[in-house]
């Protein structure tokens, strides 16, 4: 009810795109890259794209993230082509983008729901009607129609920032 269903293939799909050097590639463009390797069978939208040996997303977090301009944001923001020199065997790698998670509020009332065996989606309603969960009319997207405002908080969600004179090849002493 709270999850998605994933469905994993044994072998992963390998294709190959090219990207600026300078990483001025926006993260919209490669997405765009990626969809058109596979001949218009996935869009830009679906796709969510990881780095390296983490699962930390590169871009929106889920399907109508409002809170990240994918065509601003550049592969260099994210240092990921100095991280290829040092680990050339890393790569990008993607995953459908997750569904949105559960409006505020939402998530405790059907949780308490479900505990006391009543119906979920009832007692959301029923929180709704009683103005403890806002209508989502007076929600922001993606859950409602209203403008997204980012908050400070939203900060925290862009991409890592290292100290300017970080360097991925050059931040350990090199063993002969």
């Amino acid at each position: 009810m709270f999850g998605q269903n994933i469905v994993m293939q044994k072998k992963p799909i390998n294709c190959a795109i090219s990207v600026k050097a300078d990483g001025s590639d926006s993260i919209q463009d490669i997405k765009i890259k990626i969809a058109e390797t596979f001949g218009g069978t996935l869009k830009k939208e679906d796709i969510s794209i990881y780095f390296g040996p983490n699962e930390r997303r590169i871009g929106k977090q889920f399907l109508g993230d409002p809170s990240v301009e994918e065509a601003v944001l550049k592969l260099k923001d994210f240092s990921v082509l100095g991280w290829l020199e040092r680990f050339p065997h890393w790569c990008l790698s993607i995953k459908l983008m997750p569904a949105a998670p559960p409006a505020p509020g939402v998530a405790t009332f059907k949780a308490a729901a479900m505990a006391e065996g009543k119906d979920p989606d009832q007692a959301v309603n029923e929180a709704r009607q009683k103005g403890e969960i806002p209508a989502l009319s007076e929600l922001p997207s993606p859950w409602g129609p209203k403008a997204y405002e980012p908050t400070e908080g939203d900060k925290l969600l862009g991409p890592a920032k290292f100290p300017t004179a970080f360097n991925p090849l050059s931040d350990t002493p090199m063993v002969a």
